[in-house]
């Protein structure tokens, strides 16, 4: 579970702190007992290698796409033919690694590894991202939302592999 942004950005925190509390139902919750917890102001590449080895995967971000804030999407990632993939060939050419997002992590882990597990993206669309702590008042209301939705994913996920 990688939960990512700045912490200094406002809403933009929103996914680490979905992830902290996450990590503070483990023992409440037997889907997440097996669980890492990863926290990032941003997604790298080391991930790949951590993607590759993993059952599944779950990201969880803020949102600043116009969407209202606290509103809370789960949807998954597909990867690209691991060859052909244009986030990584534009990274190949010189591109940044600031640009890294799940679907190109996927992407890399395939190219790299040779695999990927299943992926999916926890997102809650944002307020305010100025610099400065502290979640807006929906973002802040919508983080048990996004837990439980993420715990849904899980417990789906969990079912559907049995």
């Amino acid at each position: 579970m990688v939960g990512y942004g700045s912490s200094l950005r406002g809403d933009d925190a929103v996914g680490q702190r979905v992830v902290l509390e996450l990590r503070r139902r483990r023992e409440k919750a037997p889907t997440l007992a097996g669980a890492r917890f990863v926290l990032a102001e941003c997604l790298t590449p080391e991930l790949a290698e951590d993607l590759a080895g993993a059952g599944l995967a779950l990201f969880v971000d803020a949102a600043c796409d116009g969407r209202p804030a606290g509103e809370v999407t789960v949807h998954p990632v597909a990867a690209s033919d691991a060859r052909t993939a244009a986030g990584l060939e534009g990274l190949a050419a010189g591109g940044c690694w600031e640009d890294l997002t799940p679907k190109t992590l996927v992407d890399l882990a395939r190219c790299l590894y040779g695999g990927a597990p299943p992926v999916f993206v926890v997102s809650v669309g944002t307020e305010r991202t100025p610099v400065g702590e502290g979640l807006s008042a929906p973002v802040e209301a919508a983080v048990a939302r996004a837990v439980l939705r993420a715990e849904e994913v899980l417990e789906t996920w969990e079912g559907g592999a049995r």
